[in-house]
């Protein structure tokens, strides 16, 4: 009974998970010649796509859905466990909110 409620648990959170919409918090960065750099960090391809996408108006779900168009593939899950990858190194890096709020910045006692 418990390992069934375990894996009840891991799918509701793995729905969850699609619905977060991850944010960039750095606005100033430069998207040259298909790279973007921010600092002394850069992005081109597939991270350069990513990073555009995270406007605070996708979800995870529409950025694996974008990938997997882009990259002609059905293995959604395998495109979406590389972009938790990615979002958590962003996210470890202080560079995204992994689940956006409009009033972030308020809450985090700056001004909009």
């Amino acid at each position: 009974m418990q390992r069934w409620r375990k894996s009840l648990n891991d799918k509701i959170h793995e729905e969850q998970i699609e619905k977060y919409v991850p944010c960039r918090i750095m606005e100033i960065y430069f998207d040259k010649d298909g790279e973007i750099e921010i600092g002394s960090f850069k992005l081109k391809g597939l991270g350069r796509d990513i990073w555009l996408m995270l406007d605070g108006k996708h979800t995870i779900g529409d950025i694996v859905d974008n990938l997997c168009i882009k990259l002609e593939t059905r293995e959604r899950n395998a495109v979406k466990c590389e972009l938790l990858t990615v979002l958590k190194m962003l996210k470890t890096k202080e560079l995204i909110v992994a689940n956006w709020n409009p009033l972030y910045k308020l809450l985090k006692g700056q001004e909009l």
